[in-house]
């Protein structure tokens, strides 16, 4: 990665903010390497005020990727290293991820055709967590008392967070089962902190819209033989919310893949095994980029 102008986009899910990302935007920035995480509208500190789509959530990123190149670009015009964007995304920041992907190889396309001059920015490759393009989840229905339990272990957990039966009577009988199989201290922090953070942040109209793109549908497993970057796609063999099967199927038909699937691990495996996932993103990276 040395011999080029890299920069990472590390993109959030829902609930989420740009806190949640900074496992692997610390990791970078030690590398050397800028990484930006954004809050997504309607997430964290960018607030929303009225309705919005999807759609709205890509090209506010898609205008994030112009407007840092440009900067770029006037900032280093006798440089010849074209700033490049690897981008990851955790969950819904692994859908927008595909999204932005799809755009450039499409721009990309248009381009050398003659059919649109206009340069996107350079997408170098994909790291894609707990995702897919036709994301499919198992999570049962949840009881009102496993809600209450996981308000109680959050609580708890910010009383006494050195304890472990609040995680045993009230995390492993809430919510937080779906979501984690390690119950240690360390994910009981990012729970409690990050992630109440985030649920407190995300705004009613991030709600609706995802709602409403979940009732559409939805599914880019027939675009994906258009992106031919490296990706790397990453799954938790328990994630109830987004399924290792559906991540397995987007891995399969992206040309340049690499799959890795971890188990005794739910949708939140960054703060299950944060190390090993780094470690083995740390590994990819130096052997595609």
């Amino acid at each position: 990665m040395s011999d080029r102008r890299l920069k990472v986009l590390c993109l959030h899910g829902h609930p989420g903010n740009s806190e949640a990302m900074q496992i692997f935007a610390q990791y970078f920035y030690d590398l050397g390497i800028r990484a930006i995480a954004p809050d997504l509208r309607g997430y964290g500190n960018c607030k929303a005020t009225v309705n919005f789509t999807m759609l709205d959530h890509i090209q506010d990123l898609w205008d994030l990727l112009e407007s840092d190149r440009q900067s770029d670009r006037q900032d280093l015009l006798n440089d010849y290293l074209e700033t490049e964007y690897l981008i990851l995304g955790w969950s819904l920041g692994g859908i927008l991820a595909i999204e932005l992907a799809l755009r450039a190889a499409e721009l990309q396309n248009s381009a050398q055709n003659n059919l649109d001059p206009k340069i996107a920015p350079k997408i170098a490759g994909l790291i894609l967590i707990a995702t897919a393009a036709n994301p499919r989840s198992s999570l049962p229905k949840v009881a009102w008392w496993e809600y209450a339990n996981l308000v109680i272990a959050v609580a708890l957990h910010w009383i006494v967070p050195k304890q472990q039966w609040h995680i045993e009577w009230f995390g492993k009988r809430s919510l937080i089962k779906y979501l984690i199989q390690q119950h240690t201290q360390g994910a009981y922090d990012q729970i409690s902190h990050t992630g109440a953070k985030a649920y407190l942040q995300t705004s009613r109209f991030a709600q609706r819209a995802l709602m409403q793109a979940l009732r559409r549908g939805y599914d880019r497993t027939g675009d994906l033989a258009k992106i031919q970057i490296p990706c790397l796609a990453i799954a938790a063999e328990q994630d109830r919310h987004i399924t290792a099967a559906s991540t397995i199927e987007t891995a399969k038909l992206l040309p340049n893949c690499e799959f890795i699937s971890y188990p005794n691990t739910a949708h939140l495996l960054p703060w299950e095994i944060g190390d090993r996932i780094l470690a083995d993103i740390d590994s990819w990276c130096n052997r595609q980029l």
